[in-house]
């Protein structure tokens, strides 16, 4: 559903992700090598402005027709270093490529980690598991940026999602304020690594949509 949605804004989608990317992240742009996991990638949108700027790209999501619009967007002779699609779970961390292979990322470390409107869609006490294992895919050195809508008050529970051809489907939202989201970001960095983490986090309103407030959370793994 959401799939068909994503493909008419793509091109504008590309261009504010670069920029939101870049605000976040200046280093990004630096001329390197690095590698980066794209979690909940959707269709690639942030994978594919990460492989323009040079990195070697895995980007993962649990829809089928997402990771589908996502290698069609990319499947362009002309562009280099195109990122590697892998559709799966990410707590269970079963994942296959194009061919159907199995492809783990269990154990693997990347440089950059991005987890965009991605944990608040775990019901309670699985967004604790899936942040940490977010900063556990953080090699030595590298940066993790999560990133949520922030609310007045914290809540969760079944939501309606609609489509722009009118269709709707029910998954489960998490609603944090900054401070909860927050809270749940450093505890998870302090379990993972073993020491207190700094965490730098941002609040913009969303362009788009009126009274809607973002929380950009940025944590830097200790080398």
């Amino acid at each position: 559903m959401l799939a068909g949605t994503y493909k008419g804004t793509t091109g504008v989608r590309q261009e504010n992700a670069k920029k939101w990317l870049t605000q976040r992240l200046p280093q990004i742009t630096a001329p390197a090598h690095p590698t980066a996991l794209d979690i909940g990638c959707a269709d690639g949108t942030h994978s594919r402005v990460l492989s323009a700027l040079g990195y070697a790209v895995t980007g993962v999501d649990f829809s089928a027709p997402m990771i589908a619009a996502a290698r069609e967007l990319s499947d362009d002779p002309t562009v280099p270093n195109k990122p590697r699609w892998l559709h799966g779970e990410f707590l269970a961390g079963r994942y296959v490529d194009d061919r159907g292979t199995e492809a783990p990322l269990d154990g693997e470390r990347f440089d950059l980690v991005l987890a965009t409107a991605f944990v608040h869609l775990f019901p309670p006490e699985a967004d604790d598991d899936a942040v940490r294992k977010v900063l556990r895919h953080v090699t030595p050195g590298g940066t993790a940026l999560i990133s949520t809508t922030a609310d007045a008050a914290d809540r969760q529970g079944l939501e309606i999602k609609a489509g722009a051809d009118g269709r709707t489907a029910h998954r489960w939202r998490n609603h944090y304020t900054v401070e909860s989201f927050m809270w749940l970001v450093r505890e998870a960095a302090r379990d993972v690594y073993g020491v207190k983490v700094p965490v730098r986090p941002w609040v913009v309103v969303d362009p788009d949509a009126d009274g809607k407030l973002w929380i950009d959370v940025v944590v830097d793994r200790p080398a």
